[in-house]
This record gives C-alpha cells, structure tokens and sequence, in this order.
C-alpha cells in the first residue's frame, strides 16, 4: 500500500519540480512479444515461447532541465487489462532515451525515442526483476518484453 501512495506522490507532485513550458502530452499505441518459460513438474525446462501483445495509454513527459525529462504513463493493454510505467530520460539532439519501470506488470525498461514532426516513435527492451522468485506473478510470469511504438501528441504538447 505503501508503494501505491509513492507512486501517486511522484506522479501528481512532479509539477512543483519541471518546467512546465516544455512539458509534452501524448497518446501511445504500443505492440510487442513478451517471452516465457515453459516449466514441466520439473521446473524450468529450458525452452521459450512468445506471446504477443499490445497497450493504449495516455503519458506525460515532464521535464526537470532543457534536456532531462520525467515520464509517466497509463493505460489499457492486452493481456494484461492495464498497465503503468514511470521513468526518467533525456533528449539530445532529438533523439532521446529513457530507463524506468513498469509497474504492471513489473519490469524494468529502456526506451529510445526517435521523434518526428506529429510525435515519436519508440523502441522498448524490458526485463523483469523477479525472474524464478517467489513474486514472478508480479511480471505476469513473463521473463522479457520487447515493444514498438508510436507516441501523437495532443494538447499544447512541446514542439519538435
């Protein structure tokens, strides 16, 4: 419970510390394969199969300087109903890059930022943290995650 009200506190509290002129809006449509391991009643058994998905979500990047942003997102996905993810991440140049967690199911993730003219695309390589714990439910029992996606930003979001 705990974790939850951090988690909130971060996300709604990080405007008293970015520069809210620079900070960009965005809905995201992300596709991906996440990999698993069979196990047998004899544990691990050594071999991997995939499993496809995909998400919705609605994000915030929040930037602390010109170049180092916050990042927040939310949203509907398959096979997990919803799914969150906080980081933090920079950009330089334009393109930019970003290391977080996902907080369902629970992985830890990097993240590059290609942008174009409406938005960005993204490339996302996600591990989990609790591989063959007692907690892996945590991850969905999922060992990786591996996505692409498309960030259209909405609102007065910042400009390319």
């Amino acid at each position: 419970m705990r974790s939850i009200f951090l988690i909130l506190f971060l996300v709604f509290c990080r405007n008293s510390f970015t520069q809210k002129s620079n900070n960009r809006s965005y809905l995201e449509l992300n596709s991906g394969i996440a990999v698993f391991e069979e196990f047998s009643s004899f544990g691990p058994s050594g071999r991997f199969f995939l499993y496809p998905g995909i998400s919705f979500l609605i994000g915030n990047q929040s930037f602390i300087f010109q170049n180092i942003f916050f990042e927040s997102q939310i949203g509907l996905a398959l096979p997990s109903i919803v799914t969150a993810k906080i980081g933090l991440g920079f950009i330089n140049k334009g393109i930019g890059a970003s290391i977080g967690i996902r907080l369902f199911p629970t992985m830890a993730y990097a993240q590059i930022h290609l942008p174009t003219s409406n938005g960005q695309f993204n490339i996302s390589a996600e591990v989990s943290p609790f591989t063959n714990s007692s907690l892996e439910s945590y991850s969905l029992g999922a060992r990786n995650l591996f996505t692409v996606g498309y960030q259209w930003n909405i609102g007065k979001s910042r400009k390319r």
